[in-house]
């Protein structure tokens, strides 16, 4: 029965789960016995449409206070004993990935995922790493330290160590469907999770005439802020109006985690207040000024084409009341200038909702961080370990998800090693 025994079993095989394995790999004396037990036909299938299909894989810049979870001390610890550098240094010189960096932002230097999923993939065959596909876990239990998982087809498999990386609930058709609460369920007491929740995800509006905007992009900023006026999250970058009726880009999916909170927590007066300019108000109400000297005659979103996009003119006078192509320029007042350049550097968008987790890059929630040892083993189950999207660590766009996946492997794989 030994010999039918593996090492280590891995549920899931995402990122997390195949850069755990590799590290594993790496780090165990040939002969031990590795196995991936994936639900899809594929291992890596997430990871291959991460950041667009180009796998922005780390940052360079990682600062914890972008990170949600519960237990930030311990979070901080984690990247200290394996951050971005020892990432970067796995990849390029034992998985043989050219990395390049723009910015803070670290990718491969094909710019594609499928180089990073290929080069984790090779890796594990050349080092016999075994894979199970099409198999979906239904249960894990554990008696005199040997873990017995059963899949859905009534496969029997035994392990000394069990690391359960199956991801949160977003992309559910690549296997993300929150098997690791499901699958915890009866060997860990409720308390120890938090729920799943979409992330990084884009926030709709019921406010008029936003629909006409769909497909417009603007620099600026925006802040989130509650019933009561508070501030409760807020970014800078890209804005998008999308063709449903709301608003995304990197700025807005990186609040959007705070939005997820406040109206599944029953706050129904959620807004998004937008800089439309990237600029200030007293920036903006200059340059309109200067353009009602030159361009009097103009209709407003002539005079002004040279600096906004006519629909995010015409969007932010018709919240004054105005018609920006039948009123010149000549005819906005300096107190209606003033107006103007406040609505297009601080203008309340209503949120009603927001994408699901079909249109979430990542998802909130999960086990606990301070339920994990400094190994990502559950303290109280020896053996048993939880890594990536499966644990309660959620971080904002550029490489901070992937990070996490690649850290808390790294730690999960350097514990098993001493204990087996």
């Amino acid at each position: 029965m030994k010999s039918n025994v593996y090492d280590c079993i891995i549920i899931g095989g995402g990122a997390a789960g195949m850069f755990c394995a590799a590290k594993l790999a790496k780090s165990l004396y040939f002969g031990r016995k590795i196995l991936i037990i994936e639900a899809g036909p594929r291992v890596g299938r997430k990871l291959a449409l991460t950041g667009s299909g180009r796998c922005n894989l780390s940052n360079s810049d990682i600062d914890i206070s972008r990170y949600n979870t519960d237990d930030p001390d311990k979070l901080a610890s984690c990247f200290e004993r394996f951050g971005e550098a020892d990432t970067c240094y796995f990849f390029e010189n034992i998985l043989g990935v050219v990395l390049e960096q723009k910015n803070s932002l670290i990718y491969p230097s094909t710019y594609k995922s499928s180089t990073v999923v290929d080069a984790l993939r090779f890796y594990l065959s050349d080092n016999n790493v075994e894979t199970e596909l099409k198999e979906r876990v239904t249960s894990i239990t554990e008696n005199s330290h040997i873990f017995e998982i059963k899949t859905e087809s009534k496969k029997d498999f035994l392990a000394k160590n069990v690391v359960i990386a199956t991801g949160g609930i977003t992309y559910p058709a690549t296997g993300s469907t929150g098997d690791a609460a499901k699958l915890l369920k009866k060997i860990t007491d409720n308390s120890y999770f938090v729920p799943y929740r979409p992330a990084l995800t884009s926030l709709s509006s019921d406010i008029s005439g936003i629909k006409g905007l769909a497909g417009i992009r603007c620099r600026g900023d925006v802040k989130i802020v509650d019933g009561k006026g508070e501030v409760r999250a807020q970014s800078e970058g890209e804005i998008l109006f999308t063709k449903e009726g709301g608003i995304s880009g990197i700025c807005v999916m990186d609040v959007s985690d705070a939005v997820v909170r406040l109206i599944d927590n029953g706050e129904e007066d959620v807004k998004a207040i937008l800089n439309l300019t990237g600029k200030s108000a007293g920036e903006i109400f200059q340059m309109i000024y200067i353009r009602r000297q030159m361009y009097a005659h103009r209709s407003c979103a002539d005079a002004l084409s040279g600096m906004l996009l006519r629909n995010i003119t015409d969007f932010a006078m018709k919240k004054m009341g105005l018609k920006c192509d039948k009123m010149t320029l000549r005819e906005l007042n300096d107190s209606q200038i003033a107006e103007l350049s406040n609505l297009l550097c601080a203008f309340p968008i209503p949120v009603t909702g927001y994408g699901d987790v079909d249109k979430a890059q990542v998802s909130s929630g999960g086990l606990k961080l301070l339920r994990l040892d400094d190994n990502m083993q559950v303290k109280d189950l020896p053996g048993l370990y939880l890594i990536g999207e499966a644990v309660n660590v959620n971080g904002i766009c550029g490489g901070y998800n992937l990070q996490w996946a690649w850290t808390s492997a790294a730690l999960a794989a350097e514990g098993i090693s001493q204990n087996v």
